[in-house]
């Protein structure tokens, strides 16, 4: 039982007006089934941007996890978008793998509204091998932010979903095997050794990420599939690879799909960076992703932004639903009529292929205007699917 939690359910449990013909749930439901809606679902990544909205610093809530769980309903009740997604830095992700006296030197508060920013654990493939074939990742979990400070976080939105008799579903975002072989290490210097280092040693690599995030699927069918999470956001890596990377590499995260799909009824995959059209053409065909979160188009594709998004939509029409618009750049620097264009054209290129929702390409920045994160909320509700 959480405080937080229980206050926001009385206030706004049975008081809320309905948007629209459908619940938030059942509308990202139909969207990621592939049929009708009765308006675009709209479920922008906010992440650390409702922190800062609800009047919080990311310092404050960063060790208050009850702030943190504040700040994500509080944004919902004003916003109403149709999910909710939990909070997540980079200390949850990869904290576990370092022991406790040297965790403050690896994560950086800089400004209120700044991201915490992290360095890397390992320096070289040997390294990064290393952390885990010691399993590093067993011996330091206690104590460390997944557990003191994600976990219940988790649970708290996951007990706000469930009293609110899933009006909204929460979104539970989980790292992949190639996602979090690059955050061990950065992404840059892990493409490099993609190139540099035999291949066997790059896999086995991915084979040992592979096998702690299989473990990790454990816990999440533990803490949160029977919780009630059902929407799930997979982590995708691999942002930078090529299509030589793709054939030799992608089969680790293709794994863990299948078995997350075991677990989740609606998995999307997010991939932000450049989409190769490799990437784009395989993420059609794993099975057990429902929709996509999918970002710029590949530099050398000399596509304008309606005519990726139309290409997208009609690759996947009849598979997945496409997730997209406007840009994390245009929310956080363009104005609101721009965003509002933005939305629209997504829409109008998507829908005649395939189901849409609107969730900029990663998560919005902290710094985006509340103006345009409203307006793209708006422009989605004026646009049946």
């Amino acid at each position: 039982m959480s405080e937080v939690v229980d206050r926001w359910v009385e206030r706004l449990k049975g008081r809320l007006p309905g948007i629209g013909e459908m619940t938030h749930w059942e509308r990202m439901a139909a969207a990621f089934a592939l049929r009708e809606t009765d308006m675009v679902p709209v479920a922008p990544e906010l992440d650390y941007w409702q922190i800062t909205y609800a009047g919080y610093s990311h310092q404050e809530i960063y060790n208050d996890v009850d702030k943190t769980t504040d700040a994500c309903i509080q944004t919902w009740a004003d916003l109403r978008t149709d999910a909710i997604w939990l909070y997540v830095d980079m200390s949850h992700v990869i904290e576990h793998f370092l022991p406790a006296e040297k965790r403050p030197e690896h994560f950086i508060h800089r400004g209120d509204k700044d991201y915490l920013l992290f360095r890397p654990i390992a320096q070289t493939l040997d390294e990064a091998i290393a952390l885990y074939e010691n399993r590093v990742y067993e011996k330091y979990v206690e104590g460390s932010r997944p557990a003191t400070h994600y976990t219940p976080h988790l649970l708290q939105m996951l007990e706000f979903q469930e009293k609110m008799d899933r009006v909204v579903p929460v979104i539970v975002g989980i790292a992949t095997p190639s996602n979090m072989a690059e955050s061990l290490v950065e992404v840059q210097r892990f493409v490099r050794w993609t190139v540099t280092e035999p291949e066997g040693k790059v896999r086995h690599y991915l084979e040992l990420a592979l096998e702690e995030r299989l473990a990790a699927l454990d816990f999440y069918a533990e803490y949160a599939a029977k919780n009630g999470c059902e929407f799930v956001g997979l982590f995708g890596g691999a942002r930078t690879w090529g299509p030589r990377q793709l054939a030799q590499f992608a089969y680790a995260d293709e794994r863990f799909v299948e078995k997350a799909a075991k677990i989740f009824p609606y998995i999307f995959w997010h991939i932000c960076g450049h989409n190769l059209p490799e990437a784009m053409q395989a993420l059609t065909k794993w099975e057990g992703i429902k929709a996509v979160q999918y970002d710029v188009p590949y530099y050398s594709q000399r596509l304008s932004w309606p005519e990726w998004f139309e290409s997208v939509a009609k690759l996947f029409k009849g598979k997945r639903c496409a997730m997209n618009s406007p840009t994390t750049q245009l929310a956080c620097h363009g104005t609101a009529r721009e965003v509002r264009q933005m939305v629209h054209e997504f829409i109008d290129a998507t829908t005649p292929h395939t189901t849409a929702v609107v969730m900029p390409g990663c998560e919005v920045d902290s710094f985006t205007p509340a103006e345009n994160v409203i307006a793209m909320i708006d422009a989605a509700r004026e646009t049946r699917s």
